[in-house]
């Protein structure tokens, strides 16, 4: 596949029904949502009541689903962060609803948010990764969870975040996997595409090639295994499924024991380490 070459072809099935190409970019392995939106026209697909990440108050069965795994998916990501690493505090790339921040402070970390839709500066919750406030300050450690796929500015958010860690510093990514089997099985239904909210899709070879690039050095990664039935059932959902939750739990189980074998599993979070010296 060369570069601009279309992987596959989808619609916003979460708001819009408009048509978008994820296509092949510069770099094997990451894909791209084409036409891209900008960032003043990309807000009007974000909807305060509907968006899940900004709004997980609300009843019904799949907002009670979202609670529930990402309620089981913080103590997995609590355990990848030592209280004593963290002297500089950790800053929350895509605070959303800021339930993972909340958590950490309710345990005495130190805490700061950025989200461009919902910034609460009286919480700690900037716009921007770019703002002024931070850029003397250093951070032990920054945490993406599902949030890098929707910047603009990839590479300039890498090296952003290059800049702003101390010098052994951390950074933990979590990124859908679009060669995971439940990709491949839903195809345009894949819930985890969401164009044009996610500009950038990634594989596990590009995500460490991209880090790397910009003076990171990856040092691990782990499955989040629930995502794979959260997608599914988002899917389903746009498949209209009459059964949704059993065909859910049966593609994401299998996907999940696919996964034990061939390492592709539905989304991952990657831990990097700042180099000494940028790349």
């Amino acid at each position: 596949m060369e570069q601009n070459e279309t992987h596959i072809e989808v619609v916003d099935h979460f708001l819009t029904n408009e048509a978008f190409k994820i296509q092949k970019t510069w770099l094997p392995g990451l894909l791209q949502t084409r036409p891209t939106p900008s960032k003043n026209k990309i807000q009007q697909y974000y909807s305060a009541d509907k968006y899940i990440s900004h709004n997980s108050t609300s009843s019904g069965a799949f907002f009670f689903v979202y609670r529930f795994i990402r309620n089981i998916n913080f103590w997995l990501k609590l355990r990848l962060l030592s209280k004593k690493e963290l002297f500089n505090g950790i800053l929350d790339f895509g605070s959303g609803d800021q339930y993972f921040k909340q958590q950490l402070q309710r345990r005495n970390f130190n805490v700061f948010g950025i989200d461009p839709l919902k910034p609460d500066f009286s919480k700690q919750v900037l716009d921007s990764v770019f703002n002024k406030t931070i850029d003397n300050k250093k951070f032990s450690c920054i945490t993406a969870w599902h949030s890098l796929e929707h910047v603009h500015e990839l590479e300039n958010v890498i090296k952003r975040f290059y800049q702003i860690l101390d010098d052994r510093g951390t950074v933990i990514v979590a990124v859908p996997n679009y060669r995971s089997f439940d990709a491949n099985y839903y195809k345009s239904f894949w819930a985890a595409y969401d164009a044009p909210r996610h500009l950038w899709h990634f594989d596990k070879k590009s995500i460490k090639e991209i880090f790397s690039s910009h003076g990171f050095r990856f040092i691990k990664s782990k499955p989040l295994l629930f995502d794979a039935y959260y997608v599914s059932l988002l899917s389903e959902k746009y498949k209209k499924s009459k059964f949704r939750i059993f065909n859910s739990i049966m593609v994401g189980t299998l996907s999940n024991l696919k996964a034990f074998f061939t390492k592709e599993y539905s989304s991952n979070v990657f831990v990097f380490k700042k180099s000494k010296t940028n790349i």
